[in-house]
Parts: C-alpha cells; structure tokens; sequence
C-alpha cells in the first residue's frame, strides 16, 4: 500500500509539474501576446504621428508656395499699375494747349469732346492710347485667370448691378 500510496503522490507530482509548466507557458504566450498587441499599437501611433507631421509639413508647404505666389503676383500688378501710371503721365505730357483746351471746355457736350479729342489726336497719341489699352486687356485677362469662382461671380453681379444702374438712369436696380 505505501508503494501505491508513493506512485500515487509521485504522479500527482508529475500532474502538478507538468500543469504548472503549462501555465507558465500560457502565461508566457499571453504576455508575449500582450507585447506584440502593445508593440503593435506604439508602432501604429507611431505612424499615424509620422502622417500627421508629413500632412503638416505639406500644408506648411502649400501654403508658402500660395504666399510666395501672391507676393509675385502683387508685385506684377504693381509694376503694371506703375507702367500704367507712366504711360498716362507720358500721354497727358504729349497733349497740346489746343487738345487740353478742348478737354476743359465747359460748353461742349460730352460726346462734342470726345469727338473733337480724337480728331485732334496726332498718330504718336493714337499709338500711345492704342498701347494703354492693349495694357489693360493683358491685365483684365491676366486678372480674370487667377481670380478664383467666388470672386468671378460676385464681379458678373457687379457687372449686372452696373448695367441695372445705367439702363435706369443711375436710379439703381431695385
């Protein structure tokens, strides 16, 4: 009976050891499970802040390249103002004391002043004219490519308030 008594005792032993070595493997495998869950979860945080600083740096870029073109952009458009501004300083210096004269006259009619203007005018001031106004198309087309939906509408509904306004005699559209 003792001998069965210490195989019995000798294999709940075994049983034990053998379950605790299972355990400790389980334990183990879920630790190493919670790791790699772990691991798994810093290297996608990580990723996602990497994005995060890529999308901020192309923003940040964007909107450098969209200043640095509306810097250029300002800069042409005051260089045409100031070719604009010098042709008219030059056309007004071209005008003789008889085309002013007529300009300032107080009798004639808008439309007699204009049509005595222009017959007066000699073929360099025709050329002047002529090239301011070729100026001002480059720009209005030049104006008209960058502008953006928004802006373009609302000049359509300047440009319709405009004509409402003259039609009816400057009394308004309403």
């Amino acid at each position: 009976m003792k001998n069965l008594f210490v195989k019995t005792i000798g294999s709940a032993m075994a049983l034990f050891l053998i379950a605790g070595i299972s355990f400790a493997q389980e334990n183990a495998t879920g630790s190493d499970l919670q790791n790699q869950d772990q691991n798994q979860v810093q290297e996608q945080t990580q990723t996602q802040e990497q994005n995060q600083v890529m999308e901020q740096n192309a923003v940040q870029e964007q909107t450098q390249t969209q200043e640095q073109n509306q810097v250029k952009e300002q800069t042409a458009v005051q260089e045409q103002n100031q070719e604009s501004i010098r042709n008219r300083k030059r056309f007004r210096e071209s005008l003789t004391d008889e085309q002013k004269a007529i300009l300032e006259n107080q009798e004639m009619t808008q439309n007699q002043k204009r049509n005595a203007f222009k017959a007066s005018l000699s073929e360099e001031q025709k050329a002047m004219l002529r090239e301011n106004q070729e100026l001002r198309k480059q720009q209005r087309n030049q104006y008209r490519t960058n502008v953006s939906e928004e802006q373009n509408q609302q000049m359509r509904e300047n440009q319709e308030n405009t004509r409402t306004r003259t039609r009816t005699g400057g009394q308004g559209g309403n």
